[in-house]
């Protein structure tokens, strides 16, 4: 077994083993979420509809309230999802440089850096989504310069998460077309 095989195994294991430590913790913290967004959505925000503390709705309260909650379950959420993201673009980078017979640090900072871009983009996206009735009972405004920023990062997230992959995209451009140039020879 080559070297860079033994590694891409290693860099399975290490990723099985992010797995088993980190999807449970991810799992339980999505759920808080979702328990802690479908109480104040169905049961809190319209009891407290009716009511205010100090001349503030009580349901703009309760919505800054639910978001700071979230704000630190995500934190959890997201450190734990990284580490995940990173052990699998590790293994990514090995498996893809097995194939190869080669894999450098720095091929597996760039799957890294696509990996996290991806999954930091679907992160915000479904956090903005479940959130955003929130954000407009605190102000409209609110939620339409968020999602103006977002849409703005996510863009150039996302440029920069494809262009971190785009030497694997060369290797396999090149591969293709050296298999069609020696097809074409031999016909």
């Amino acid at each position: 077994m080559s070297e860079i095989s033994e590694r891409a195994r290693e860099a399975y294991i290490a990723a099985v083993r992010e797995f088993r430590d980190s999807a449970p913790k991810i799992f339980i913290n999505v759920g808080i979420i979702v328990l802690v967004w479908a109480f104040t959505k169905y049961i809190f925000a319209p009891l407290s509809a009716e009511y205010a503390l100090f001349n503030i709705p009580l349901p703009q309260l309760i919505s800054i309230i639910m978001l700071a909650a979230v704000a630190i379950l995500t934190i959890g959420i997201i450190r734990e999802l990284l580490d995940l993201v990173d052990a699998a673009a590790t293994y990514a980078a090995y498996e893809m440089g097995a194939r190869r017979r080669e894999v450098t640090e720095e091929e597996i900072e760039s799957y890294r850096v696509g990996f996290r871009g991806i999954a930091y983009v679907i992160i915000v996206a479904v956090l903005f989504l479940l959130f955003k009735e929130f954000l407009n009972i605190l102000h409209p405004l609110l939620s339409a310069v968020l999602l103006l920023v977002i849409s703005l990062w996510a863009i150039l997230t996302l440029v920069r998460s494809g262009r971190a992959f785009s030497r694997l995209a060369e290797y396999y451009a090149r591969e293709w077309a050296e298999r069609l140039e020696a097809r074409a020879k031999t016909e």
